[in-house]
């Protein structure tokens, strides 16, 4: 055993008996001692360390370290990047994990980013105000007062050393023969480290060391999720019936009766406006949710649907009516996110919907006044708005 191995070794020992959240995660990992890599990362599998990283730091620190990448894998920030820049997800997933741990007690290397203006925050949250700040700022964002930590490890001098916010982060998660996750190897992936977190809670639990910041990721876990497309069906579909028919008599009726009375042939969806948000982090998922609206247009017969796309502003309008197939999202926009100016559209131009859905991260500053018709915010981000329904998009 080197003794980079016999550290990380003794780190997680110390882990399982001082802070056994964090302890019984790292003993579910294979911990492989890997020197083409600067320092220490996870695909959420096996831990993967430097021995001149690990020499690098104290003892303690390097504890930090190791309850820093399995807090990677406890919020599966490597299933959940999509495709999102991988150095400022990065970076938004430390801010949001670097105050738990040390919040729990332990020490990480001054080089570690802290922010307490992130605290409370997800990490998609964390990333989209990274990107705001950068905008504002024409920097990377991410580096205002207090944050990376300054001290070892957070000079630039080129000596081959990590950058500030790079003491360990986490890989895209492969196969053993290096292959890319098939979505199935994912949602198995993500089962798995459900799991291994609820397991770990427990024993948290009953020592009395619940990290705090847990309790909420386990709430998460524990609560039955609605499918966003089968909530996306429902609210479509509504209770307007659209026709009716005698060939199939209604069975409840007839069963319970004696009566013949026409069955509902299928539901109607009225007038569909489906407003969508073309910030960058919200494109990822157009596909499969236009590929749903499509399928929704078929089998529900909206008289007529209505997208707007929007950034700050409206970007454009694209009208269709029964029967015509939805062609796709347009990718105009790119900008900050304002979702106001698409809610004033359809007041202005007198659209009278019968349902809106939004497609969006919902992180948005301004809110419209609550509208009279209903609203479905299909979501890929926060699970919060002041009126209307939330379908979660995982």
């Amino acid at each position: 055993m080197s003794d980079a191995q016999a550290v990380i070794s003794k780190a997680r020992w110390k882990l399982g008996v001082s802070h056994p959240f964090f302890g019984a995660l790292a003993m579910g990992c294979e911990m492989i001692e890997d020197d083409s890599i600067p320092t220490m990362c996870t695909d959420g599998k096996r831990i993967r360390f430097s021995s001149e990283f690990v020499a690098k730091y104290t003892f303690d620190e390097i504890v930090g370290v190791v309850a820093h990448e399995v807090m990677h894998i406890a919020f599966k920030h490597m299933l959940r990047k999509g495709d999102l820049d991988q150095k400022v997800w990065n970076m938004a997933t430390d801010y949001a994990i670097n105050l738990i741990v040390v919040d729990s007690g332990l020490k990480i290397p001054e080089c570690g980013l802290l922010d307490r203006q992130y605290e409370g925050m997800s990490s998609e949250e964390i990333y989209h105000k990274l990107l705001e700040d950068a905008e504002t700022t024409g920097g990377s964002g991410g580096e205002g007062e207090g944050t990376p930590q300054s001290g070892e490890g957070g000079d630039d001098s080129g000596d081959g050393g990590p950058e500030p916010w790079d003491f360990g982060g986490f890989e895209e998660p492969t196969t053993a023969d290096g292959r890319e996750l098939s979505e199935a190897e994912q949602d198995a992936m993500s089962q798995d480290i459900s799991v291994r977190v609820l397991e770990a809670h427990t024993a948290a639990e009953k020592a009395g060391k619940v990290p705090a910041g847990i309790d909420g990721l386990v709430k998460d876990l524990l609560e039955p999720k609605v499918d966003w497309i089968e909530h996306l069906r429902r609210f479509v579909g509504g209770q307007r019936p659209d026709n009716s028919s005698m060939r199939r008599p209604h069975r409840q009726m007839l069963g319970s009766f004696g009566m013949f009375l026409p069955s509902i042939e299928r539901y109607g969806a009225g007038n569909l406006v489906i407003i969508n948000d073309a910030s960058g982090s919200c494109q990822r998922e157009a596909p499969k949710f236009f590929t749903e609206i499509n399928a929704i247009a078929e089998d529900y017969s909206p008289d007529s649907v209505t997208v707007i796309t929007f950034d700050t502003e409206v970007q454009d309008v694209a009208e269709y009516q029964a029967g015509e197939e939805i062609e796709g999202l347009s990718t105009k926009g790119g900008g900050g996110t304002n979702v106001v100016p698409a809610f004033d559209y359809i007041e202005d131009h007198g659209l009278n919907p019968d349902a809106v859905i939004v497609f969006t991260d919902l992180h948005l500053w301004d809110w419209p006044d609550e509208p009279d018709y209903p609203v479905l915010w299909v979501s890929t981000g926060r699970d919060e708005a002041p009126f209307g329904e939330i379908a979660r998009m995982q």
